[in-house]
């Protein structure tokens, strides 16, 4: 799911721009590039090079093969493929190509961008309460009102605290004691046999591998830490439903599972500390997905504190970031809405999932280790399911004295 910035060098004649691409993570063989005006990107899935050229060029709009043509050259001994740009102005020399970055927009219309949202009232949103306004193709999507996964789907148009108390609200909305005790009586074992899994992150050494720069600013460790609090429950809740094997309805499970992913709520609003995240992890976790069990919750934590603990923990997480990049990217293929898809999941990449994978980067180990004290933190009935509205604790008694009477089935 996540788009890789590959490393890329720029060159240039009297009549044309050469920009030479490694495609070493490429996975597939197709090239699409388009240049517009003073635009350009490249894109061979996952691999992903937008540029603001300092000058015009002629308008391209092309898919080929990833071989050498008249649009590219290819080199297959390194893998890189140049794209040849004829200048609108024959002999133009365009200036500071050396200093080029990734992106679409000028800096000085980003800054543009970035204040006219705040001038119009817009609300930030994501792990660094970022301005940018939401992409053309996304903003698209929510017109036609077909946008998965997201409860939030328009942030900048949501105050901070209404998110909250809207993720609230949809939680006990969700609430269903049926299969509250359904999972609580667990006739036919499913859910003890989810228990009993061992999630690989905990078994397994885990590769080394390489996180894309991150160029943004890092969030404020506060909410980075509880943001990965979330992720870290919903991720090796899933890990024991799944028993390890991810699937096309992984993603949908890890977001729905986090507040701040789907709500974009905050992921530590000002008078709440690690308890209230614990205590919505467990909210999610016991209205949104098929096994529903306060004691899975409670090993999930076990096991979190786990991983904490461990001596590689700062790498046992960025590995786990990495395959959710590879989850997302498998959630398309297994609904006909692969577009809509693609793009919901991006924005909470982008939003959420790749400023936490800079901050994880740039923690030291100690920092990382320092969060195991969290999984400690005791959470009662009574606090999670909310006196009058779920009463956890009466429905449990309720069932075990109809299972005393030879009663079952709650759904």
């Amino acid at each position: 799911m996540q788009l890789v910035t590959p490393s890329f060098h720029v060159e240039q004649d009297a009549s044309y721009v050469h920009v030479s691409i490694s495609c070493v993570d490429a996975r597939v063989a197709e090239v699409r590039v388009v240049a517009e005006e003073r635009t350009f990107g490249c894109f061979v899935d996952p691999v992903y090079l937008p540029l603001h050229l300092p000058c015009a060029v002629e308008s391209m709009s092309e898919t080929c093969a990833m071989t050498s043509s008249s649009h590219g050259t290819y080199d297959p001994k390194t893998q890189t493929f140049t794209v040849h740009i004829k200048k609108r102005v024959d002999g133009e020399h365009f200036p500071g190509l050396d200093a080029l970055r990734p992106q679409i927009l000028s800096d000085n219309e980003m800054a543009q961008l970035e204040e006219a949202s705040r001038q119009q009232g817009e609300h930030p949103y994501g792990l660094i309460s970022s301005h940018a306004p939401l992409s053309h193709a996304y903003a698209a999507m929510m017109r036609n009102g077909r946008v998965p996964i997201l409860d939030i789907v328009d942030p900048t148009a949501v105050p901070l605290v209404e998110r909250s108390i809207r993720a609230e609200e949809l939680e006990t909305q969700k609430w269903d004691e049926g299969m509250y005790l359904d999972s609580y009586v667990d006739m036919d074992g499913e859910v003890a046999a989810a228990m009993h899994v061992v999630p690989a992150l905990l078994r397994k050494d885990v590769p080394e591998g390489t996180e894309p720069a991150w160029a943004g600013p890092l969030p404020p460790a506060e909410q980075a830490q509880a943001c990965l609090v979330q992720v870290v429950f919903a991720y090796l809740y899933e890990m024991h439903v799944s028993g390890n094997e991810a699937s096309t309805e992984s993603a949908w499970t890890i977001c729905k599972l986090c507040r701040s992913l789907t709500c974009f709520s905050e992921p530590l609003p000002p008078g709440t500390d690690v308890r209230d995240v614990l205590r919505w992890s467990f909210r999610r976790a016991l209205t949104y997905p098929l096994y529903r069990s306060w004691a899975l919750c409670e090993r999930i934590c076990t096991d979190a504190h786990q991983l904490f603990h461990m001596p590689d923990a700062k790498a046992r997480i960025l590995h786990m970031l990495r395959d959710m990049d590879a989850i997302f990217a498998l959630a398309p293929t297994g609904t006909g809405l692969t577009e809509p898809m693609e793009l919901a999941l991006q924005l909470v990449w982008d939003a959420w999932l790749a400023p936490l994978q800079g901050w994880t980067h740039a923690a030291s180990d100690d920092d990382i280790k320092a969060m195991a004290s969290i999984w400690k933190a005791r959470l009662s009935k009574d606090a999670v399911g909310t006196p009058g509205e779920w009463d956890l604790e009466a429905w449990e008694s309720a069932a075990r004295e109809a299972q005393a009477q030879g009663e079952g089935g709650f759904v």
